[in-house]
């Protein structure tokens, strides 16, 4: 299951709370006007579905939107979903990137103190910085 501390970590970091609220509220506002406007869709529960199906490009088949501007409707939210997904995956991987690059600054951040302080350090830990260096130049 999904870390919920790692998907708030991410929403809060990269912005991507504003972009997910900014999606739920135009696949909202697409349902409602595909409810008002086409023929062949059923109220609003109907047009959420079928605004579901059409962004998660699963497309059952069971509700058809019959008119143009229905279409137009069902396609501009189809891209909007296209890019919703690049955004998320996009904003997920440059949190990533950014946590590995944290981690390795405050590894060499580590590293330096210690060559730093040499003169401090026990034989023990000599050794072990000695074996670091020998593993990172492979």
């Amino acid at each position: 299951m999904l870390n919920q501390k790692l998907l708030r970590a991410v929403l809060r970091n990269t912005g991507l709370a504003r972009a997910t609220w900014g999606f739920l509220a135009t696949f909202v506002a697409a349902s409602a006007l595909l409810a008002l406007v086409d023929p062949g869709v059923d109220g609003f529960g109907d047009a959420l579905w079928c605004c579901f199906q059409s962004v998660t490009t699963i497309g059952y088949g069971d509700i058809t939107v019959t008119s143009a501007v229905g279409r137009m409707i069902v396609v501009a939210l189809s891209v909007v979903g296209i890019l919703f997904v690049a955004v998320l995956t996009a904003a997920v991987v440059s949190y990533c990137n950014e946590l590995m690059l944290a981690r390795r600054n405050e590894s060499l951040a580590l590293y330096l103190d210690k060559l730093e302080h040499l003169d401090q350090l026990t034989q023990e830990e000599l050794a072990e910085l000695s074996l670091r260096v020998r593993r990172l130049r492979g």
